[in-house]
């Protein structure tokens, strides 16, 4: 198990079900938890990890996080916005800012990186989308353009960071439900078996064991409850 986990996107909804999952463990990680505002989190987190505020453009702050880190979990997206929905502009800040925290990943020495993504990213050339599938991976494209395309650009960011063990985790319609439904990871296709939802909290759970296990590395699977 990683020793030392620096979590991106720590105060969005994933981020917030990661943290439970993972201190839970019988022997839970060190968990640095990186913020813009140490406000959005639980009042008591701070006395169970380590918390840095700084923006996704500070080098000197990501730095500061990355310090005794072994792996990084970024639940890093885009929020719904009304203007380049309607303009139908894809502008991508976060995967921009990508090179940058790997930069800062280099420079302390650490290795592993998860990244959420969609389905839209798909770098596998045998994966054979179903009519289901292709119009699930269709639809974030023509609804929330400008989403989709940050995180197709944050996917691309970590996949060609070929000096690092990174997994892209590519997800569906994410769930409150519990963390023991067990999760489906491949290649989608007619033996894939994960379905259309996935709970937040199985997803902690699988990146928790996919850390020890290794399985994905430089991979981009697919996860889905089944």
């Amino acid at each position: 198990m990683s020793s030392s986990i620096l979590v991106l996107g720590a105060t969005g909804v994933s981020g917030l079900a990661f943290i439970p999952v993972a201190l839970s463990l019988p022997r839970p990680p060190a968990l640095t938890l990186y913020v813009r505002s140490r406000a959005k989190l639980p009042a008591d987190i701070e006395k169970q990890a380590r918390v840095v505020e700084g923006s996704l453009t500070d080098q000197d702050a990501l730095l500061n996080a990355m310090e005794g880190v072994d792996t990084v979990v970024s639940f890093l997206g885009a929020y719904p916005s009304f203007a380049p929905f309607i303009l139908r502009t894809t502008p991508t800040p976060i995967g921009d800012a990508f090179p940058g925290i790997l930069s800062a990943m280099r420079a302390k020495g650490v290795k592993r990186i998860f990244a959420l993504s969609t389905p839209s990213f798909s770098p596998d050339p045998s994966e054979v989308f179903s009519f289901g599938w292709s119009a699930y991976a269709l639809m974030p494209k023509v609804v929330m353009p400008q989403g989709n395309a940050e995180m197709v650009a944050i996917a691309q960011a970590v996949a060609a960071a070929d000096d690092l063990d990174w997994t892209v985790f590519r997800v569906p319609h994410l769930t409150e439900k519990a963390a023991n439904l067990p999760v489906a990871a491949g290649v989608i296709g007619p033996d894939y078996k994960g379905g259309f939802d996935l709970s937040r909290a199985s997803m902690a759970v699988w990146i928790l064991k996919e850390i020890e296990e290794r399985q994905w590395v430089k991979k981009a699977p697919m996860l889905g409850n089944y």
